[in-house]
């Protein structure tokens, strides 16, 4: 509020109450000896549009929920949203069939949501249930002396106002004909004519005809939504979906997260970078130089980890590495980041293409790098010898979810630490092998995939895991009888269920990027295969 723009950001402010106060979010009440009322803030934000661009001046006068008690104040706060890994199919359908696309963001969500009131609060007397409301100071500004706000709806900053409006929206949706698909994701709400993903406030709405997205919204606006509609899907939490017509394709960029990374590193003086890592993996390096302290290294991993995991699978390798040094830092560590913020100022520009192929079919490309950190670090750490796990799951040709981490068992070999990665990447294929169906089915996918036996393809370059995931369940080899057997458990999901293991040439194995550092030819062939660029 010192700020050149505090008066921009007082016209938010009274725009706030005024929203609040025609919504009868709250009573406003005698201040009494026995009340407790929770503090009150006013939280100011520029928002700008995912390129760094200002897109408007906003305030919000939110609660401040530390201050409430469980069983006081509160009940129960879960509030799910929606997973990216069904965000990105739902792209990639909606290029494979030509969907319409709207998104759609409610004008002061959460107040939309009535409060939730304690247990037994109908069977209360009046002075019971006044006594048992929530009440809040006034807010900074707009104070009337001696009195106080008795809440009638949910406010932002109260720890159940998330579980309330999504319980309120998903009430909505269902009266507008709508079913969630609980099973496979909460979030997730399908219709025989529309398709809503929901994640807190904003809204994604995919269908075959325009006019059905239309007829949904103003449904939702009769049951007294109040709703901004935007044309197409332009950006959806910080990422900016663009369209290109000449190919059919979607890229999925964050320039202005990237910015954010660069100037925080202050590394924009600095060249850029071929690879996001070094061919050397990153080690404790106990005895290294101190950090110098500059920035917050874990702010900066904070952001990195958001970027790799909706648009730059590229970095995903690099960025794991240096999350594992969050604490006890070393100043080879925030070399490291600074690395990958070069990376990303040569790559600004880039990021995720989705150009989805004619067959619904899913791949998945498993790798290892067997004791990787063993030559390099510390033999008294017992992690120098852990082996990294790294897979990517493509639909169409497209990722749609990919990792890297270091696995929990150490493995006594190069197999076996490719047949525990095998493993862990079926846990993510089972589940989204049932995502991919109840989405194809919703939105009437009639081409040449029959998408109840719709086939899966696990591309293994590692002959001996190969081998061992191909035999039938309850058979072991000599070598393999001390596997653990929760590593064993995804061969019953095999053939019954058209899923097959296949030998692939590791030139052509995408999830080499996510295991280990590569040399600037390699990791850009691998890059072109498994981002697109």
């Amino acid at each position: 509020m010192n700020s050149e723009l505090a008066e921009g950001y007082m016209e938010a402010a009274r725009k706030e109450m005024a929203t609040l106060e025609r919504n009868e979010c709250w009573d406003v009440v005698d201040r009494e000896s026995w009340m407790r009322p929770l503090g009150g803030t006013w939280a100011l934000r520029c928002k700008r549009f995912p390129d760094g661009t200002v897109r408007k001046l906003k305030a919000r006068f939110c609660v401040q929920g530390f201050m409430q008690e469980e069983g006081v104040d509160f009940f129960d706060t879960y509030a799910p949203v929606v997973s990216w890994t069904t965000v990105r199919l739902m792209l990639i359908l909606s290029l494979l069939l030509g969907l319409s696309t709207r998104q759609v963001d409610y004008t002061a969500a959460f107040i939309h949501a009535p409060i939730d009131r304690a247990p037994g609060y109908e069977q209360m007397t009046p002075e019971q249930q006044h006594r048992s409301c929530v009440f809040v100071d006034m807010p900074r500004g707009f104070q009337q002396k001696g009195k106080v706000l008795k809440l009638k709806r949910s406010l932002y900053g109260l720890k159940q106002a998330p579980r309330n409006f999504f319980l309120h929206l998903k009430g909505k949706l269902e009266a507008a004909g709508l079913t969630s698909l609980t099973d496979v994701d909460p979030c997730l709400f399908v219709s025989d004519k529309v398709i809503v993903l929901v994640y807190v406030d904003d809204t994604l709405i995919y269908a075959p005809d325009p006019k059905n997205i239309d007829d949904l919204i103003t449904k939702l606006q009769e049951l007294d939504m109040h709703l901004e509609v935007e044309d197409d899907v332009a950006g959806f939490l910080g990422v900016h979906i663009e369209r290109h017509s000449d190919d059919g394709s979607i890229k999925l960029t964050q320039k202005g997260l990237i910015k954010r990374v660069v100037e925080a590193l202050n590394i924009g003086h600095l060249p850029s970078k071929d690879t996001p890592a070094a061919d050397r993996p990153l080690v404790i390096d106990k005895d290294g130089d101190p950090p110098n302290g500059s920035y917050s290294y874990a702010s900066v991993i904070g952001m990195l980890q958001y970027l790799q995991a909706h648009s730059r699978p590229d970095i995903t390798f690099a960025v794991s590495q240096c999350a594992r040094f969050v604490h006890n830092t070393r100043r080879s560590h925030e070399e490291a980041l600074e690395r990958i913020g070069q990376y990303l100022l040569g790559t600004m520009e880039e990021g995720l293409v989705l150009h989805p192929d004619e067959h619904l079919n899913v791949d998945v490309y498993v790798d290892a790098d067997f004791a990787g950190l063993w030559p390099y670090e510390d033999k008294q750490d017992s992690s120098c010898v852990k082996s990294r796990s790294g897979f990517a799951i493509c639909i169409a040709n497209c990722p749609v979810i990919w990792q890297s981490k270091l696995q929990t068992d150490i493995a006594m070999s190069t197999m076996e630490s490719e047949y525990n990665a095998l493993s862990t990447a079926m846990k993510d294929v089972i589940p989204f092998i049932t995502l991919s169906r109840a989405l194809g089915s919703a939105v009437g996918w009639d081409g040449t995939d029959d998408l109840t036996t719709f086939h899966t393809t696990v591309w293994e370059d590692n002959n001996g895991a190969l081998a061992l995931a191909r035999l039938e369940p309850g058979h072991y080899t000599p070598r393999s009888k001390h596997y653990a057997v929760k590593y064993h458990w995804f061969r019953s999901h095999l053939k019954p269920n058209a899923v097959d293991v296949q030998k692939i040439d590791t030139k052509l194995q995408r999830a080499d990027i996510l295991t280990k550092g590569l040399t600037a030819i390699k990791f850009k062939e691998i890059r072109r295969l498994l981002c697109g660029w």
